[in-house]
């Protein structure tokens, strides 16, 4: 009951519009035709009155009248549908009794009925008018047999000029092939709608394809914008721990800075100073002084050590002076990496002092176990941002440092190449390379070890950012950042960078 209730709520949906439109042309042939070989077949004087026939048919054009008239304006459709398809009923079973009964061709309009209503509303609003036209002809059938009212037939006689029986089978035969005719345009009617809708589902499907294409190239654009926010995070993160080493270098090279130039600068007046009391000792010596005096003064400088530690003094103040040499170039070290790092531009860097800088402050880390191999060639100038530069060597350097181990070798090459590509407006790049001699990389994670948060070290040793951000910064400056390695023999990173930028950043 709920189903058959909504069945026949959705006859009131915008979509069931067409569908009573065509109900009613039907019901309209329906009228018409049976009508019209109605009048035909008692012309024949097949039936013993027409009155039921016009009856009928006057009911059937006032009903399905109004019910045109609401589906064209849309008004009131459910109620008069409901009216039309019990009068439907009513009339055909009043023709069917009053033309004779099971023996009549109007019998052939309850298929039509519900062949109509299964194709056009619901298969469940059918079956219900099916079941009611049965219980419908059952009660007429009983009320005749009982003789409860006067009903019309057929006429059987014998004298008629047209045998019965003939005119019998040519009726129902008409009435037959026109109700064929009926399910023939009612198919017309389902095979268009077919057609529709599988234009329809054609279209659906195409709109479904273009927006599946279409998530999908939001997916990808989505993936390539998560991994650049990853490669973004990443270089942020790794940009803010060298540009806070870059202060705290700058804070101790400028705290090394004051106290190495008194050292350097005091030195030299320090021997000056020496070489005057040197020569006044030799004076005293040469003074003449009473046995006594003598005596005591050489047992004096017996005591003192005087001989030996004038001995010892120029070799004291060389090392002095050879020490704060050395600390004055790490100091100048430190002040360029730091430089580079907070007052980073593009302008033009020799490579050659890049790599000596971050080599030296990295000296800590190589000293008494890795052996640097330097092979420089002749370069020119290359414009860049120099801290982001020192940024890449340094990475480099240190993953060199750390694959060798305990002891090893680090080569480091620079050369000059034709472009691969556009990438410089003059031609030319600088190649260099870093390779040492560890243990290597493994083929199956050489793919990855440019993916942000990718590494092999332990944990708390790495944080898989170094190489990510170097192969971004290189490829922001135009060039490549390669790796060849073959397990057991050490890994070469190559960066290929241009000479001159094809366009300001």
């Amino acid at each position: 009951m709920t189903g058959l209730l909504a069945a026949l709520s959705a006859v009131t949906q915008p979509e069931f519009r067409d569908r009573l439109r065509w109900a009613v042309r039907v019901r309209w042939l329906v009228i018409a035709g049976f009508f019209a070989l109605a009048l035909i077949a008692d012309g024949f004087g097949l039936f013993t009155s027409i009155t039921p026939c016009v009856e009928a048919a006057a009911a059937g054009v006032l009903i399905n009248g109004l019910n045109h008239w609401a589906v064209l304006r849309w008004r009131g459709v459910l109620p008069i549908t409901l009216i039309a398809l019990c009068n439907d009923l009513l009339q055909i079973t009043y023709v069917t009794i009053n033309t004779g009964d099971v023996q009549s061709p109007f019998v052939m309009m309850y298929v039509v009925q519900v062949s109509a209503t299964a194709m056009l509303v619901n298969t469940g609003v059918a079956a219900v008018v099916a079941c009611t036209a049965v219980v419908l002809f059952g009660a007429a059938l009983a009320g005749k047999s009982f003789g409860l009212y006067p009903v019309g037939g057929l006429v059987t006689s014998a004298t008629d000029p047209v045998p019965p029986a003939l005119l019998y089978q040519g009726t129902w035969s008409a009435f037959l092939l026109y109700s064929l005719g009926l399910l023939v345009y009612l198919g017309g009617y389902i095979s268009q709608r077919l057609s529709q809708s599988e234009r329809d589902l054609a279209e659906q499907n195409r709109k479904l394809g273009e927006t599946v294409d279409a998530l999908a190239a939001s997916n990808c654009e989505l993936v390539a914008a998560y991994d650049r926010l990853k490669q973004a995070e990443a270089h942020l993160i790794q940009s803010e721990k060298m540009h806070a080493l870059g202060q705290l270098v700058a804070g101790v090279a400028h705290e090394l800075n004051n106290p190495i130039s008194f050292v350097s600068a005091n030195i030299e007046h320090l021997r000056l100073y020496v070489d005057r009391l040197t020569r006044l000792l030799d004076a005293y010596d040469a003074a003449s002084l009473s046995t006594t005096d003598r005596v005591r003064i050489a047992e004096l400088k017996t005591e003192l050590r005087l001989r030996e530690v004038l001995a010892d003094l120029p070799g004291l103040l060389a090392d002095c002076e050879e020490g704060a040499q050395r600390t004055k170039r790490i100091v100048i070290e430190l002040r360029t990496f730091s430089r580079s790092d907070v007052y980073d531009r593009w302008r033009r860097i020799d490579i050659h002092q890049c790599i000596d800088s971050t080599l030296a402050l990295l000296s800590h880390r190589l000293k008494n176990r890795v052996l640097v191999h330097r092979d420089f060639g002749e370069l020119p100038e290359v414009e860049c941002l120099p801290g982001q530069i020192n940024q890449v060597l340094m990475n480099l350097f240190a993953n060199a440092a750390d694959a060798v181990g305990n002891a090893g070798n680090i080569w480091v090459t620079t050369r000059l190449a034709t472009a691969c590509d556009s990438s410089s407006r003059n031609g030319w790049e600088v190649v260099v390379s870093v390779r040492d001699d560890g243990v290597g990389i493994p083929p199956e994670i050489q793919s990855h070890i440019f993916d942000p948060f990718f590494t092999t070290k332990d944990v708390g040793k790495g944080t898989g950012l170094g190489l990510s951000v170097s192969y971004g910064i290189v490829q922001k400056h135009g060039g490549v950042l390669a790796v060849d390695s073959v397990p057991g023999t050490g890994a070469t990173f190559t960066m290929r960078l241009p000479v001159e930028r094809l366009e300001a950043s």
